[in-house]
């Protein structure tokens, strides 16, 4: 199940990925390589979906805890490099103590988490004592906020530091004592000179001493690195669970169920959608659908929420298949081998395509996929737009028919009649219900008054209705709010009756 990046915009799955905030380094590399779950992981993805409950569960009765437990991941390094590069040669002095660091780090955050009762009962989120790593880094056990080796660690690094620190000392005396005339300077200038080169002599010791204790650290902390990366894991884990239940919390997301081959939502929200409309004061009407196994069709006018109900969907369904709570009171989510969506792509013109001819080129793709078995979920939106409407409607009808007794849930949302002919379940968009109650209300005085007319008259709630059914027929009502030429809506009125009926007959 693979969505381009393009996709992802499109559908706000980026928009609300980004809104996770991880505090540390390997949380967010957890997110950023978190793809969706298959059938053949159903177990991980429902130990996911465990995790984020408990947590969101214990934010509610025990948040003060839990933030500082979540801010004590804030100081954990990616040290991956140094784990790579400890496998087969010595680390230097900065990568010791940067490990060291991390160990303390690790080591107070298990202390911490063993204090909270939910951590306990997290999947794959325990954090192992790493006493043995710690002993091997810091033998004195001095825990020092630096790094430093102690001089018995090596007898070559005692003797050479001791030589070091005498003649050190021998050097500070020379310099106390100023000579008194000219003649007496050359024996001090001198002496000096031999002491330097001594004394550098004992620090280059001093320095190779130390490299063979780096080396010998470094092999004999190679047995714990084991521990080490499954405690950076668990912590990158339990920070990207911590993210997924604070955005629950903070949206109201529901965990999703999953199973079964029909997908339903209840009161489904697009967050990011819903965020503009509350900066207009205007609310997202929340989207309640069933999808059985076949092809349920969408229809509506243009202008009347049927990419916005498409797209509701699809997040969801990409959230939940993603270990994330839902927008939506209730949902049910089956566990689909590939999702599948065709509408409207950037990248075709890219490609020397137009946008009819790469919805064909990625409908074939995905009739293709279907033969390779397991369940799809197929989503299409306005699917051939991009021809006439007499050949986008017999295409739009051939597609459901064909689709409808595959091993796939499809949505496909359209304004072409007839399209739902073949399908199992059809729904329309409430559309301009509000407008005909109240047909009086005078024409607005400008295209920015008369598209918040229609947003405010519009019924963006979806219902079942027969397949037969034909599609709301608001475009016209539309052009008038918007000032069409009423000559023009006259004819056109006239010739959309006679294609109703050449339709119904």
């Amino acid at each position: 199940m693979i969505l381009t990046y393009e996709q992802k915009e499109e559908l706000g799955y980026k928009y609300v990925r980004d809104l996770l905030e991880p505090v540390c380094p390997y949380g967010a590399k957890r997110l950023k390589a978190e793809g969706f779950y298959g059938p053949k992981r159903q177990e991980e993805l429902e130990r996911e979906l465990d995790n984020v409950g408990l947590l969101l569960a214990a934010l509610r009765t025990d948040e003060a805890r839990l933030l500082s437990l979540r801010e004590s991941l804030h100081g954990l390094k990616d040290l991956s490099g140094s784990f790579a590069r400890c496998e087969s040669e010595a680390l230097s002095e900065v990568e010791l103590f940067e490990l060291t660091a991390l160990c303390r780090r690790l080591e107070a955050l298990r202390e911490k988490a063993q204090g909270i009762p939910v951590f306990e009962r997290l999947f794959d989120i325990d954090l192992e004592p790493l006493e043995g790593a710690l002993k091997v880094l810091d033998p004195s056990g001095g825990r020092r906020l630096s790094f430093y080796v102690e001089d018995s660690c090596s007898e070559a690094l005692q003797t050479a530091r001791e030589e070091k620190r005498i003649l050190e000392r021998q050097l500070r005396e020379l310099g106390a004592s100023p000579a008194e005339n000219a003649a007496e300077e050359t024996a001090p200038g001198a002496l000096r000179e031999d002491l330097l080169q001594k004394r550098q002599a004992a620090a280059a010791a001093e320095e190779a001493a130390l490299q063979a204790v780096y080396k010998d650290m470094s092999e004999a902390l190679r047995p714990h690195l084991k521990a080490l990366k499954k405690d950076t894991a668990a912590a990158g884990r339990l920070d990207a669970c911590l993210a997924k239940a604070l955005l629950a919390g903070r949206f109201g997301c529901t965990r999703p169920q999953i199973g079964g081959e029909t997908l339903i939502l209840t009161n489904a929200v697009h967050p990011q959608i819903a965020a503009a409309l509350a900066e207009r004061n205007r609310r997202f009407t929340p989207i309640s659908i069933g999808l059985p196994k076949g092809v349920t069709v969408l229809t509506g006018a243009n202008m009347g929420g049927k990419s916005v109900a498409l797209k509701t969907v699809v997040l969801n369904l990409a959230l939940a298949l993603s270990g994330c709570f839902v927008f939506a009171e209730e949902a049910l989510i089956p566990l689909f081998d590939r999702l599948e969506l065709i509408n409207k792509d950037l990248s075709d013109a890219a490609r020397g395509l137009s946008s009819f001819g790469g919805e064909i080129l990625r409908f074939n793709e995905a009739a293709a996929h279907l033969a390779e078995g397991g369940l799809s979920f197929i989503a299409m939106d306005e699917f051939a737009r991009g021809t006439n409407a007499r050949e986008g409607a017999a295409i739009a009808r051939g597609t459901v028919k064909y689709l409808s007794d595959k091993n796939a849930v499809t949505l496909l949302a359209t304004h072409y009649d007839g399209a739902a002919q073949y399908a199992a379940r059809h729904y329309q968009v409430k559309g301009l219900k509000k407008l005909e109650e109240t047909p009086e209300e005078a024409a607005p005085e400008n295209s920015l008054d008369a598209l918040r007319r229609i947003e405010n008259a519009m019924d963006y709630g979806l219902i079942p209705v027969e397949t037969e059914a034909a599609c709301p027929q608001d475009a016209l009502t539309i052009c008038r709010m918007l000032g069409l030429p009423e000559e023009i809506l006259t004819e056109s009125r006239a010739d959309a009756a006679d294609s109703q009926n050449k339709w119904m007959r």
